[in-house]
Formats: C-alpha cells, sequence, structure tokens
C-alpha cells in the first residue's frame, strides 16, 4: 500500500430504534475511533450519509493528489 491508498469501509447497524453508520480505516482494529460517524432515522438515511461521506473522501483525497507535483529524477 502506498501513500495514495484510501481504503475505507462503514458499518450501518440499529441500536433500538436508531441506526448508526461509521467509517473507518478497513486496517483499523478499533472500531471504537471511526473516522466519521452519526445517527438516523433509517436505514437508507444512514447508508446514503455514509456513501456521500465515503464519496467526499475520495474526492478530497484526489484533489489533494491532483495538487501534488510530480519530481523528476533524472
Amino acid at each position: 500500500m502506498n501513500d495514495t491508498d484510501l481504503h475505507l469501509h462503514a458499518r450501518i447497524f440499529r441500536t433500538g430504534t436508531t441506526w448508526y453508520a461509521d467509517i473507518d480505516d478497513a486496517g483499523d482494529p478499533l472500531p471504537e475511533d471511526p473516522y466519521w460517524y452519526g445517527l438516523y432515522e433509517s436505514q437508507r438515511a444512514a447508508i446514503d450519509a455514509a456513501c456521500l461521506r465515503i464519496a467526499a473522501l475520495h474526492r478530497t483525497q484526489c484533489n489533494r493528489l491532483s495538487l501534488t507535483p510530480i519530481s523528476n529524477s533524472a
């Protein structure tokens, strides 16, 4: 894996009547410290929010990479 790889996963589950969503690094063994989390009234809302957040993180990563100058090692 290199600095440009972004490996995230989302978890969606229900606690009582509330749906919980979080996003974390796929290699992180500590699920109690996610990058992002939210509480929602429906499963669909939790899934949509997690997908939107992953897309935003991906766009941020792509933008950061496109601004990184390519060095010539000649």
